[in-house]
């Protein structure tokens, strides 16, 4: 049996990090070491794990240092053969690392394994209905970047069928993968750090897939900050400019014009416009590490953009926002560039 690593990241979650660490001691798959990876709680975290889960391996980072380094600083000393990272406000069904496993070890192509995440009961649901609500099966990404979940709001169906995606919010993926690609962008304190992974696994040749019989529940709490706003769209740029070929970006280029208009607008309107400023000079300063980086991809990538942009969407969605000019002017112009240049990359 093959090692399980499941890595949580927690800030300040002592209440919710119970409940996820309770569903992980509950897993049916027994190889499983549980790892905390905490940034600098001040809310007591700490001591309750020491006091009432003697069993997980705590990694103190004295600090905030956004999610994807704090899994990186549990993945250099885990001893799992396969690792999944998790947001403390996820609760696992009793198979659903089982689940995973079995997928991953069904075909060698499949890099990364990922669970079907409905909204918890005590979330807010978008359904009226006795039905679980789907709250990701996967995440759709649009070309410009724009990544967003996959069935978000539907009500869950059993007959959902095992579905190759563009990216995984949360996955499992193996040490052969994580040695070959590596693990999280540091550079990305926070948001398209996933992303910025399941890319670089496919790149990698691997494909990338979602699970129904794996099942997690998340206690959703969507967050329209503009600082949420900011990250989110500075590493949206960066993760593009790092890992599409230069054809390609040449290509989409207008389109990444529009939607950057898009954001200014939605910027000036919403007050983070000085932000959104400052974001393009900070790529601009981030452009020799891009450059690095590039370079690095180049070293391992298998496939052409061609391979990645083939499940990538024409249409756009933005979580958490409705917008008519989203739905009925930004999408359909996107979609009919999309049409036009798909052909050439």
């Amino acid at each position: 049996m093959k090692k399980v690593s499941a890595i949580v990241v927690n800030w300040n979650g002592k209440d919710i990090l119970s409940e996820c660490l309770q569903s992980l001691l509950k897993q049916e798959y027994e190889d499983l070491e549980i790892w905390v990876s905490d940034n600098g709680s001040e809310d007591g975290s700490q001591a309750m794990l020491k006091e009432l889960y003697p069993s997980v391996h705590l990694v103190e980072n004295g600090e905030n240092l956004g999610f994807g380094s704090a899994v990186n600083r549990a993945l250099g000393k885990t001893q799992g053969d396969y690792f999944l990272f998790l947001n403390n406000d996820l609760e696992l069904e009793p198979d659903c690392i089982g689940q995973l496993v079995d997928l991953l070890e069904s075909d060698k192509e499949i890099g990364a394994a990922i669970p079907k995440i409905l909204y918890h009961r005590d979330a807010q649901e978008p359904l009226a209905s006795d039905s679980a609500a789907i709250n990701s099966f996967g995440v759709l990404v649009n070309y410009t970047g724009v990544a967003y979940p996959n069935l978000v709001g539907q009500q869950d169906e059993d007959d959902l069928p095992v579905t190759e995606t563009a990216c995984g919010g949360i996955f499992m993926f193996s040490r052969e993968v994580y040695e070959q690609v590596g693990g999280f962008d540091e550079d990305l304190f926070l948001y398209h750090e996933d992303h910025d992974l399941s890319w670089r696994i496919r790149l990698g040749g691997w494909k990338l897939m979602v699970t129904p019989k794996s099942v997690c529940s998340h206690h959703y709490d969507f967050n329209k900050g503009v600082q949420k706003f900011y990250r989110s769209e500075k590493n949206r740029l960066h993760i593009i400019l790092k890992n599409l070929e230069s054809k390609t970006l040449i290509l989409i280029s207008p389109a990444l014009i529009i939607v950057e208009l898009a954001q200014i607008v939605h910027a000036l309107m919403h007050g983070w416009l000085g932000l959104k400023v400052k974001s393009y000079f900070e790529i601009l300063g981030q452009f020799p590490q891009i450059a690095r980086k590039r370079r690095k991809i180049r070293s391992f990538r298998k496939v052409s953009d061609k391979e990645i942009t083939r499940l990538y969407q024409g249409t756009i969605a933005v979580s958490g926002m409705k917008n008519p000019l989203i739905d009925y002017v930004l999408s359909p112009l996107l979609r009919a560039y999309w049409k036009l240049i798909q052909g050439w990359i």
